[in-house]
């Protein structure tokens, strides 16, 4: 450590003294990292800057001289561009990229996707792409655009009777006990019953993917998280593996002694889609019954 001190003193004088950090570097076995960093609280004058401004202008100039002589001796030639293999997909008509232009602007596919429809790799789209001034999508575009085709839902549109009114419940329960913000359709109850109707709700007639339902159970620290999820998993038909880390809530003296026998369950669905249909739904059913009640 107090090696350490003594170089990092000795570099800060040396800085003081107008050195340069390549200077330094020859006088103190040190990283340039770390010189740059003792030195940051350094402050040189006006006139040590210019010196050192006019060392650097020099040094560069001198590179370029050494540069124009070598070339001139024929000891130094310049670079050729590298010519990249063309791959058949280019051809002088620009009819290929054409087809990226088409399919990745017009039809909206991914990078990935365009690939896979030319039979060429990622990158070499990617490329074509920047070479032609073609802009990528933002994130948000591009997810659009990758779920577009990839509906996470499918409402039921014809609906009997006992439908329309599992749809009423279902809606109804969710204003009552759901979340009406974000991005994500989150029901909670601790009543079996009104579970059981919530997923009818989003299976029957929202049409939901089963594989995206989760599930989070909230639960108190001395009850059995294990038997809850079981109990959980096979009422609600949502596997195990869906359900997300729980919420254990600590026992304090202030918790009320009214637990739920079996915890208290989140169903939830990540769609915003989702989630504004659903609420869409309960603004029409309330001023339908607003009207009908105040008629």
């Amino acid at each position: 450590m107090k090696a350490k001190q003594a170089a990092q003193t000795l570099v800060q004088e040396l800085r003081r003294q107008g050195l340069s950090y390549r200077d330094i570097l020859q006088r103190v076995p040190v990283s340039k990292s770390s010189i740059s960093l003792w030195c940051r609280k350094v402050t040189l004058s006006p006139a040590q800057r210019q010196m050192l401004s006019q060392r650097k202008r020099a040094a560069g100039e001198q590179g370029l001289a050494v540069i124009a002589e070598l070339r001139r001796a024929g000891k130094l030639t310049r670079r050729r561009p590298i010519q990249r293999h063309m791959n058949p997909m280019s051809n002088e008509n620009g009819h290929e990229i054409e087809r990226v232009r088409s399919l990745y602007i017009n039809e909206r596919l991914g990078v990935r996707e365009v690939a896979e429809r030319l039979g060429v790799s990622f990158w070499r789209v990617y490329e074509l792409m920047r070479q032609h001034n073609i802009p990528r999508r933002r994130g948000s575009e591009q997810n659009y655009a990758t779920y577009k085709h990839k509906p996470q839902f499918f409402p039921k549109q014809a609906l009997a009777p006992e439908e329309e009114r599992l749809r009423v419940a279902g809606t109804m329960l969710y204003l009552a006990e759901g979340a009406k913000r974000g991005d994500i359709v989150d029901f909670t109850n601790s009543d079996p019953r009104l579970i059981t109707v919530f997923l009818g709700f989003l299976r029957r007639i929202c049409g939901v993917s089963e594989a995206r339902l989760r599930a989070a159970l909230y639960a108190y620290a001395d009850q059995d998280l294990e038997q809850l999820h079981k109990f959980w998993s096979e009422h609600t038909k949502i596997p195990l593996s869906q359900f997300i880390k729980p919420y254990v809530r600590p026992l304090t003296p202030n918790v009320s002694r009214r637990k739920m026998s079996v915890g208290l369950l989140h169903v939830r669905y990540s769609d915003r889609r989702l989630l504004q249909l659903i609420c869409g739904w309960g603004e029409e059913i309330c001023e339908s019954l607003g009207r009908y009640l105040s008629g």
